[in-house]
């Protein structure tokens, strides 16, 4: 088997921080797409437009993100914006959801969010995805 010259690029491999990121966005997108479903089996004539425009809303944001997390596997910079900016979305969301019996739900979101959060902006993370932000000139 040939070695690689040192002039030979070596593949880079995903950061474990990165991994979880994509597989919590993978869980929220399949969640999404899951009630996308749902949701178009539910759909009736007096709540049509309500029905579809969730629907379509819902297995939108389920394929947004299916490509999010290809780019993120890929460990291409610009996944890590649109990966951020979903789960700081999910935030107020998530806080809608407390209070009551849906607490759970709500403190579920915001664990998931604030895990994906921090799992894009540690330095192993950046130095993967955004590699020229670190270099010193």
């Amino acid at each position: 088997m040939p070695q690689p010259s040192p002039e030979t690029p070596r593949p880079r491999t995903v950061p474990t921080p990165v991994r979880v990121a994509a597989a919590l966005l993978a869980v929220i997108a399949l969640t999404s797409a899951v009630l996308g479903i749902l949701e178009a089996f539910n759909v009736r004539s007096n709540r049509m437009v309500m029905g579809v425009g969730a629907t379509i809303l819902l297995l939108a944001y389920a394929a947004a993100l299916a490509v999010v997390i290809r780019g993120l596997l890929r460990l291409r910079g610009w996944s890590r914006g649109p990966a951020v900016a979903t789960q700081v979305v999910q935030l107020p969301v998530a806080y809608s959801f407390l209070g009551g019996g849906t607490t759970w739900i709500g403190v579920l979101l915001a664990a998931i969010s604030l895990t994906v959060i921090v799992c894009l902006v540690l330095p192993s993370s950046t130095r993967a995805l955004v590699p020229h932000l670190l270099t010193k000139d």
